[in-house]
């Protein structure tokens, strides 16, 4: 399976990042850590759908999140658990969803 980033607009395809090696880098270039962004996350990810600046979508077994800066490639069932425990405590706070 060929996991490659979709554009995020005509022609400008963006950078795909590999979990766990490359997580903390893609939490911040698309700014996971804030509780607001995390949440859409995590919805994304729940729904296989697009909510704000966050898409996700399902290649095989494999959960490709997109965000505002680049992709990241979650290769299974395991690989998103473990994402969503390690943004899960982000996505706690007072702002609303």
């Amino acid at each position: 399976m060929s996991l490659r980033a979709r554009p995020d607009g005509p022609g400008h395809p963006v950078p795909m990042r590999a979990w766990p090696e490359d997580e903390a880098l893609w939490l911040d270039e698309n700014g996971v850590r804030r509780p607001q962004a995390a949440r859409h996350v995590l919805a994304s990810l729940a729904a296989l759908d697009r909510r704000g600046r966050y898409a996700a979508r399902a290649e095989g077994a494999a959960r490709i999140l997109t965000g505002p800066v680049s992709a990241l490639a979650l290769r299974d069932a395991e690989a998103a658990i473990g994402f969503v425990f390690s943004v899960t405590p982000y996505g706690y706070g007072e702002e609303a969803f």
